[in-house]
């Protein structure tokens, strides 16, 4: 099952919708240029840069929907919503497809955009394994997504896609083939990366560390470790807390957590840990894994 238009109207607006339009939809954007045939164009607002002024352009390079929440003078069907109820403006009526292009209005596109996702992460049942951590979520997820690609078909976040705009994007091209997902998980205050979670609702999380980073939002590092643990807390009864044990305040999670937890480190005591770890410089590091009393060799590549 892919994205189409109907999809974007019953996640928005009302789920008897869905069958107005199955026209599929090539990609989402939130910036103008990046349109091409069949795209959804998302109009962020922003200090220097309003994505209302380039619904026009969107459609020109070949978007047939958009989502907006000001008025805007561009030729479309135009369907606002109100509590969840639809209006429709002609020339589109409910009785039959909405003509393209369409712009749904909505009281705030950046909702617009997660509340769309949610819906669309909730079409579906993969695993999803979210990654948070002040440093290496990045170099996890990749290493995560090498693994589990070689025999799963996985969908991950691209590039820095890790906050209330980019993972949002990354859901909205899940389809019925993705067997796995990982997405990474950034923040910069208390509360944010529970928003994601609502969103993507990971069934299993992993935290790398709990680092000194956006002091100057949050103040301490405990309040960086309660943000961190949002994803922890978040997860389900029958999930996977995936915890760096050479980390205490990472630790420290695991009596927030409802879910099974399961440990990684460079101590004997975790569940899984690493020894004889040997630097080969362009060549990789060379390591053995230590798993249930099994020994693994195993060599990481540098890129």
């Amino acid at each position: 099952m892919k994205l189409t238009v109907g999809h974007v109207l019953a996640g928005l607006i009302d789920p008897n919708l869905i069958s107005l339009s199955q026209r599929q939809i090539s990609h989402v954007v939130i910036d103008s240029r990046q349109a091409t045939p069949d795209s959804l164009f998302v109009a962020l607002p922003g200090e220097n840069v309003d994505g209302h002024a380039y619904v026009a352009n969107a459609f020109d390079n070949g978007a047939i929907i958009a989502i907006v929440h000001d008025d805007i003078d561009v030729e479309c069907s135009m369907i606002t919503s109100h509590q969840n109820k639809a209006s429709f403006i002609a020339p589109c009526k409910a009785s039959f497809a909405v003509p393209l292009p369409i712009c749904i209005k909505v009281d705030d596109t950046l909702q617009g955009l997660q509340q769309l996702a949610a819906y669309w992460r909730r079409q579906f049942s993969p695993t999803v394994i979210g990654i948070t951590g002040s440093i290496g979520k990045t170099s996890t997820k990749e290493v995560a997504y090498c693994v589990l690609s070689s025999k799963y078909n996985t969908l991950k976040s691209e590039g820095n896609y890790n906050n209330e705009i980019g993972l949002p994007l990354s859901l909205l091209r899940l389809d019925d083939s993705h067997e796995k997902v990982i997405l990474e998980m950034g923040m910069y205050d208390v509360g944010e990366i529970a928003e994601l979670c609502q969103i993507a609702q990971p069934q299993i999380g992993m935290v790398t560390n709990v680092n000194p980073v956006h002091l100057e939002r949050l103040g301490t590092i405990e309040r960086i470790m309660v943000a961190k643990q949002e994803l922890v807390e978040a997860l389900p009864a029958d999930g996977l807390a995936i915890l760096n044990m050479d980390d205490s305040r990472v630790m420290a999670m695991r009596h927030h957590c409802q879910a099974k937890i399961f440990t990684y480190g460079l101590s004997p005591k975790a569940d899984l840990w690493a020894d004889q770890i040997t630097s080969q410089g362009l060549q990789g590091i060379r390591f053995v894994f230590h798993l249930h009393g099994e020994r693994i060799h195993a060599k990481q590549m540098v890129p």
